[in-house]
């Protein structure tokens, strides 16, 4: 971690740092201390966004004008900034937005810079980046592949340099990262639990130290930090003089050959932080070890992989370069592109045309390294599921099938998962005003200045109440995704084959939750009560972790866990666009909520049938969509499964 965070130091261009890992392993604390470290750089002095003068094309619009009038630019030596964007930050404290003061005071629109102003030419810290709101993931996207900050609000249009090194931290057990921001980091660094006792004891002891006086604690360790900030100096400033032979780069294309990396983002990471570490060292040429230093965290977020497996890959990428090393790069493999288009042969070492034959099979000594290819043989399914349906719950499969009576089982309205758009007042793109306010209202500046003078209030005339009624608040827009809940029957009738089956299309659905940026809950019932098993979440490791470690057996209580359920969707209501409860069960509920040790069958029956009636409504009446899912094979009735599927004003779907 903290030599990717160097390496970032001495060459920007790496593109940042992804750290990802346990709690309470000092990643935050590792990234807050690098301001500390880092090498002071020449601003423009009064520069709001910290030019470089020696920059001319990449000056903002102040320092382009006074450039331009002949006047000279005044340089000052300052700290490189190491900006945070809190989680909660909206739009406008990231991008900028009026001078609310000046508006008020001056009566002139002053453009007051956000984040990424200050971030410029510096570092833009994100902890719990995997957490960061949709809506500013797309802006950090977008400004990150020009470099520039176009700002198009509230009467206002501006563009100003944003050249940062994006750095961010998070858990991946609270959820995963958009593969598009992901992309954008340069390097990435697993961050894990120390396991050495000698050094779990060191960091106690250390943080123990710090806590009773920080300032003596820092002093012990100054030398050692100007040690290390002059070394970081003395890279930057002999980077550029760093070579890297030719050979060396094809290594680097073959090992992300082999590898199926898409795009080039990793071999061009490789090589700039090969180089980066070389300088860092205090050598001049780029050598193999170099490249196996960084190669693991150039490649490791680069690499296709199941979105349900664990590991980020680093056994995969030692394992090709042991190999690409060991044997060379294969140059004649794939030939030129050009000449595969034209149906020309390149030329072999002898000089004779290379055969198909050859070519074949040096393609095939290739190692095959496109976790895709397993998907579907890592998780066996049993031979009853039916591999042509999609492996996500659209149930558009089945809204053509005909019940008994004839009529559709399902409507359109029943297509489930698709995001959609909300508005409130708390978070989300600025979008409109309203003259409603709410608890979490944020004033309107554009909208409330509009009212003022459509009310032609003026500061003699005006009443109090008047200057309230033309105060206008923010309406926010953001996309939601939907909150599937897995409502999973474990007693002991779904032993063996019935919760293999379920457990596989769950996957199935856990992988198409992490494309849809959905939330998945799990709620589990069996003998006599039901649990939520998984809170809402995005992170679809951690429902695996549950799914694989479900416990069967006992009774089935169906009541219980439908209650447990409700409750659920009653706390998260307001929190996700729509909400999906899939009810897996065989349908042989036989254990009611008022169980008082009355062993009369039909009675019993009779009590369960009531209560799954009302629990239905209840379902409906807090805006749930609800499916039954049937676990039995195809050779078993589904009279059970229809009956409760019917009891809840349900839609059932047989596996």
């Amino acid at each position: 971690m903290k030599l990717a965070l160097v390496l970032n130091v001495i060459d920007p261009l790496i593109g940042g740092v992804l750290i990802m890992g346990h709690r309470g392993t000092g990643k935050s604390t590792a990234v807050r201390a690098l301001a500390d470290l880092l090498p002071e750089i020449s601003i423009v002095s009064g520069c709001a966004y910290r030019c470089d003068p020696q920059n001319q094309e990449n000056l903002c619009v102040d320092c382009r004008a006074k450039t331009e009038s002949g006047e000279m630019l005044q340089p000052q030596r300052a700290a490189v900034s190491v900006a945070e964007l809190p989680l909660g930050a909206t739009e406008d404290r990231v991008c900028g937005t009026i001078a609310i003061e000046r508006a008020f005071k001056d009566g002139v629109k002053i453009f007051e810079p956000g984040l990424l102003a200050r971030a410029n030419r510096g570092f833009l810290y994100i902890d719990e980046v995997n957490l960061l709101e949709d809506h500013l993931v797309d802006l950090l996207l977008d400004v990150a592949v020009t470099g520039q900050n176009r700002v198009e609000r509230e009467s206002i249009s501006i563009e100003h340099p944003a050249r940062f090194v994006l750095i961010g931290s998070g858990n991946p057990e609270e959820g995963e990262l958009r593969p598009q921001l992901v992309d954008r980091f340069g390097l990435h660094a697993e961050v894990k639990t120390e396991d050495s006792l000698n050094r779990r004891v060191t960091i106690v002891e250390r943080r123990e130290s710090f806590d009773r006086d920080s300032d003596v604690f820092l002093h012990s360790f100054a030398a050692e930090q100007e040690k290390l900030r002059n070394r970081i100096t003395r890279a930057r400033k002999h980077f550029a003089g760093v070579k890297i032979e030719r050979i060396l780069l094809q290594y680097i294309a073959q090992l992300c050959s082999d590898l199926r990396v898409d795009g080039h983002r990793g071999e061009i990471t490789i090589m700039r932080a090969a180089r980066a570490l070389t300088a860092f060292e205090g050598r001049k040429r780029v050598t193999e070890d170099d490249v196996k230093a960084v190669a693991v965290m150039s490649l490791r977020h680069r690499l296709r992989r199941d979105a349900l497996e664990e590991t980020a890959g680093g056994e995969r990428i030692n394992r090709a370069l042991q190999q690409v090393f060991a044997n060379g790069p294969m140059r004649d493999r794939s030939g030129d592109r050009s000449d595969r288009l034209t149906g020309n042969k390149a030329p072999n070492e002898n000089g004779k045309q290379a055969h198909d034959s050859g070519d074949v099979r040096n393609r095939s000594s290739m190692p095959s390294a496109d976790p895709g290819s397993h998907s579907k043989t890592d998780l066996p399914l049993p031979p009853a599921v039916e591999e042509d349906k999609p492996p996500h719950l659209r149930l558009r499969s089945d809204l053509g099938k005909k019940d008994r009576s004839g009529k559709s089982e399902f409507s359109s309205r029943q297509v489930y998962g698709a995001r959609r758009l909300v508005t409130n007042q708390r978070r989300g793109r600025y979008s409109s005003a309203t003259s409603i306010k709410s608890a979490d209202s944020k004033i309107a500046l554009d909208a409330t200045l509009r009212a003022m003078l459509a009310k032609s209030v003026s500061a003699s005339k005006a009443s109090a109440g008047a200057i309230s009624d033309a105060f206008r608040f923010k309406l926010f827009k953001r996309k939601q995704g939907s909150l599937f809940i897995f409502a999973i029957d474990t007693s002991g009738s779904m032993a063996l084959n019935r919760i293999a089956r379920a457990r596989a299309v769950m996957l199935k659905l856990l992988r198409q939750s992490y494309l849809d940026r959905d939330s998945v809950a799990i709620v589990a019932f069996r003998g006599k009560s039901a649990k939520v098993r998984l809170p809402p979440s995005r992170s679809i490791l951690r429902a695996r972790r549950v799914l694989d470690s479900l416990n069967i057996g006992g009774s089935t209580p169906l009541s219980a866990g439908l209650v447990c359920t409700l409750e659920l969707v009653t706390r998260t209501r307001n929190k996700h666009g729509e909400i999906v409860v899939l009810l897996f069960t065989d349908g042989h509920a036989n254990v009611s909520l008022r169980n008082n040790g009355n062993d009369e069958r039909a009675l019993r029956q009779q009590m369960i049938e009531a209560e799954l009636a009302q629990l239905g409504a209840s379902l409906k009446k807090a805006r749930a969509s609800v499916a039954v899912v049937d676990t039995q094979s195809g050779f078993n009735s589904d009279v059970d499964t229809r009956r409760v599927a019917d009891m809840l004003g349900a839609c059932l779907v047989r596996l």
